[in-house]
């Protein structure tokens, strides 16, 4: 009767939907951790937010590795799916193992050739802060 319940995703625009096509699409999907390969999308959560990607907005991807230091005890890494569209980064998510990244990269090279992967440090050498 309100549509509680009802699947909608956020997208990079801001714009909410919630149409059959992309539920059934999200629904059907490749699921890789927190994130969903679709046919239309890519779909992912975020602090209880899910959000759609149109796979011809993201122009690059890369893997950024963090490495956490707790005391008296061996470091340990996380490893972070870096979207970017233009120069800006969109997304930022958080995997444990390095291998979900790596088939999310694999992929996204399968449905989209046009993505480039890899790190491009910007002009002026000094790192942007995730907006």
């Amino acid at each position: 009767m309100f549509g509680f319940g009802r699947l909608k995703f956020k997208g990079v625009d801001k714009k909410r939907i919630g149409d059959q096509e992309h539920i059934d699409d999200y629904n059907a999907a490749q699921e890789i951790g927190r994130v969903r390969l679709g046919k239309l999308c890519l779909y992912y959560r975020d602090l209880g937010v899910k959000y759609y990607v149109p796979y011809e907005y993201i122009d690059r991807a890369f893997t950024r590795i963090s490495e956490c230091q707790p005391d008296d005890s061996p470091a340990y890494f996380y490893y972070r799916l870096i979207l970017v569209h233009g120069e800006k980064e969109f997304a930022n998510l958080i995997f444990n193992e390095e291998a979900d990244v790596d088939r999310i990269h694999a992929r996204l090279k399968e449905i989209r050739p046009e993505i480039k992967f890899g790190y491009v440090p910007p002009p002026d050498g000094k790192r942007r802060r995730f907006s």
